[in-house]
């Protein structure tokens, strides 16, 4: 099975979304606040080259590959956890294949805030436990919705809760 940044973070926000997703379901493209953060990731950091493609598993904001250090950019205020298996992913990928990169670094724009996430070796292990997590939510049948404060602004709100 092939798991994106995407999976990797929505992981740790919902198994739900996580299994949707996987499985096609994608109402993301209609919600207004994915929309508003497409747009900002327009116009932040605007002199960069964007949305570079790594395979399969996902496309950086913008990269300084000279520097060893990758970008993403994110609206939200909430899931740092999955903020971070998101680039955790991108680091083992690209240091799997040759590309040394040392640094990861969430940008949160509307927090006026950063933060920094240094590629070590041991996390190799973890991604290689995100990867087994995600099979088998996957694989399985489809999570129970539980409702949280963070359904309100989720894209897939409607398909659990209506």
């Amino acid at each position: 099975m092939i798991f994106t940044g995407t999976s990797f973070n929505y992981l740790y926000v919902c198994h739900r979304k996580l299994w949707l997703f996987h499985h096609g379901i994608r109402p993301e493209n209609e919600n207004e606040l994915v929309q508003l953060g497409r747009l900002l990731g327009e116009a932040t950091f605007s002199r960069r080259e964007k949305e570079i493609p790594i395979g399969e598993i996902g496309v950086l904001d913008w990269a300084d590959f000279r520097g060893g250090v990758i970008h993403e950019t994110k609206r939200g205020k909430s899931f740092p956890k999955g903020d971070e298996a998101q680039v955790r992913l991108y680091l083992w990928y690209l240091n799997k294949n040759g590309i040394r990169i040392h640094k990861a670094v969430i940008h949160y724009p509307e927090r006026r805030e950063t933060k920094n996430i240094f590629w070590e070796e041991t996390m190799a292990e973890k991604v290689a436990a995100d990867f087994a997590m995600c099979e088998e939510i996957v694989a399985g049948d489809i999570p129970p919705a539980e409702r949280r404060a963070c359904c309100k602004k989720c894209s897939y709100e409607e398909l659990c809760f209506v």
